[in-house]
């Protein structure tokens, strides 16, 4: 818990900081990241089949 609570507080100050272009940023990477791993649970399902 205390973890999340640091990466959140890193999180608002980074927003500050960057007048507020790093949630974008955040939120695409996320995105990119979440592609790449669907992509290796699909290639691992083929794989399977």
């Amino acid at each position: 818990m205390a973890s999340r609570l640091g990466n959140f507080i890193i999180f608002l100050i980074l927003c500050i900081l960057t007048l507020g272009i790093y949630p974008l940023y955040f939120f695409v990477t996320r995105q990119q990241e979440n592609t790449e791993l669907l992509k290796e649970i699909r290639d691992e399902l083929q794989k399977r089949d």
